[in-house]
């Protein structure tokens, strides 16, 4: 059906598998595995390449996560991990390592074991194709919530997310794919187990994330594997009505290996002989957006995330759960930076029936005249913003909202510090983009590829992005958002369908027009028909 682009991310990298011994100074921690010696700076201690399950390599490569190998004497915890095997993208250096399931955690420096701090556990974005953890230094939003804050890898690309009837064979489960998922959760478990040590309450552990990460919040609210949470943040993850099948996954990795050298049917000892480079280079950063992915496999996913939404098969926490206003500008702008030529009427015209039709695409094409917006990248760029993300979100606040309070909000600061894009003379205004929420929940975020280091705020902008940080912490501490701007951050309501605006204009309180801005009625049966759910949602 539609063809998208999603997120990445940035890199740094340690040998993983370097040893650690203590040096003179630094909080030391005993986990379940051994002791941890960290760093302290600006009243945050912080502990990094923290090792949460076994290497997954050789005989373990495409295997549910193990536990990791306890360790004697104190292990020196201030330098990353590897990020997982992924290619050379946007956002990211390319990265070959499989021993990469590593994790990083950032408390106030006086925490102690009886602090019972919220514990927040954020899963990074990349499109399941690149990221890491280590690029979101927690120190901000530790600052401001007095809160345990842990940042994790897990496995990327097909060595993440590739099903194969070979592998489901080698388990008594006949279980395959979803390996990233699994690692996800693993990570949260080693953090329950072990958040008291940091200071942390392993009874209050939010789960958040933006993009893939926001995309892999909701799967684990899903999954039948997951550890149980507090609360649960989805950042613009909303963009798949539907996940892919068990069997179109399978059929998906028999294309892949067999033009590398194991095709079908073909052995996990082939499989496991391949290189990490061969396997790479049958995924495009690009072109495989939305194609990798976690899938439907009955066991961890039994089911639709959507459809669980809908009946309630599904961790019933509250949730917050938002979206940016120009969501796929940054696509269309990347796309350009990547060597696309700018969209032409014409152009944007066979895109469209292409992707939905030609039926439907015409519908879409009126719906949407180039004549209401700037250009054709303009007008391309807000159908996808509200087919894909805007009412996406819009769809799974109101699944959501029969069982648990939401929390639903839209970045609408159209002047959003830009840290991933260059400038793009054919659509000069990328105004806020997919990812442009992270630089003021993460200040310390920077964008290598592009050398524009951490953001630059307006007095407004620091404003809402210390608001978006007491929101986001005070949700984790209460099950409820503290609102930026005072007063109360409103529930959301079918009844009106609106959000809480995200604006650095003062005085702002919960948005209004939301449905009506992003065309949602007009996108409503499109998206039902995706997912596969009845016409009588309360959407």
């Amino acid at each position: 059906m539609r063809t998208m682009v999603m997120a990445a991310a940035v890199t740094l990298v340690w040998g993983a598998s370097q040893a650690a011994i203590t040096q003179s100074t630094g909080p030391i921690v005993t986990t379940s595995y051994g002791q941890l010696q960290g760093s302290t700076a600006n009243g945050v201690s912080t502990f990094n390449g923290v090792p949460f399950a076994a290497p997954p390599v050789g005989s373990l490569r495409w295997v549910a996560p193990q536990l990791p190998t306890p360790w004697s004497g104190v292990r020196l915890a201030t330098m990353f991990g590897s990020q997982c095997p992924q290619p050379l993208s946007q956002f990211g250096h390319q990265g070959a390592d499989e021993d990469c399931l590593y994790l990083n955690v950032q408390v106030p420096a006086l925490a102690t074991p009886s602090s019972k701090l919220p514990v927040m556990v954020w899963i990074h974005g990349g499109a399941f194709i690149t990221g890491e953890g280590w690029d979101y230094d927690a120190t901000s939003l530790v600052q401001t919530g007095n809160v345990m804050v842990v940042t994790i890898n897990y496995r990327l690309g097909l060595l993440g997310f590739m099903a194969d009837t070979v592998l489901a064979a080698e388990n008594r489960q006949g279980q395959t794919g979803n390996y990233g998922l699994l690692d996800q959760q693993a990570a949260i478990a080693w953090v329950k187990q072990n958040a008291a040590a940091f200071g942390g309450n392993p009874a209050n552990v939010t789960i958040f994330g933006e993009s893939a990460g926001g995309q892999s919040v909701a799967d684990n609210l899903a999954s039948a594997t997951a550890p149980a949470i507090h609360t649960a943040i989805i950042e613009s993850g909303d963009y798949a009505a539907a996940l892919p099948t068990l069997q179109a996954a399978e059929a998906d990795a028999q294309t892949r290996m067999g033009e590398i050298g194991c095709p079908a049917p073909t052995t996990a000892a082939c499989l496991r002989g391949l290189t990490v480079a061969q396997i790479l280079s049958v995924v495009n950063p690009v072109t495989d957006i939305g194609v990798v992915s976690p899938v439907v496999d009955g066991l961890v996913l039994p089911q639709q995330p959507l459809h669980a939404f809908n009946s309630g098969q599904f961790q019933r926490v509250p949730v917050i759960d938002g979206s940016n206003h120009d969501e796929y500008r940054l696509f269309v702008i990347l796309g350009e930076v990547l060597g696309a030529p700018p969209y032409t009427p014409a152009t944007l015209a066979s895109t469209v029936l292409a992707a939905f039709g030609s039926s439907l695409g015409e519908q879409v094409l009126a719906h949407y005249p180039v004549s209401n917006f700037p250009n054709a990248d303009y007008d391309y760029a807000a159908l996808v913003t509200d087919s894909s993300f805007a009412c996406g979100a819009h769809l799974v606040n109101a699944l959501l909202a029969q069982y648990v309070p939401v929390y639903s909000y839209e970045l609408t600061d159209p002047n959003a510090p830009d840290l991933f894009l260059p400038f793009d003379p054919n659509m000069p205004n990328a105004g806020d983009a997919h990812a442009s929420e992270l630089p003021y929940l993460w200040p310390l975020l920077q964008s290598s590829l592009f050398g524009k280091g951490v953001a630059q705020f307006t007095p407004a902008q620091q404003n809402l992005a210390l608001g978006m940080r007491q929101s986001w912490t005070s949700f984790a501490r209460y099950g409820r958002p503290l609102n930026p701007h005072g007063g109360a951050w409103l529930r959301y309501s079918t009844a009106s369908g609106d959000v809480y605006a995200l604006t650095s204009a003062t005085g702002a309180n919960t948005g209004t027009g939301f449905v009506a801005n992003h065309q949602c009625d007009f996108w409503k049966p499109l998206l039902l028909q995706e997912s596969g759910l009845p016409n009588t949602v309360p959407y």
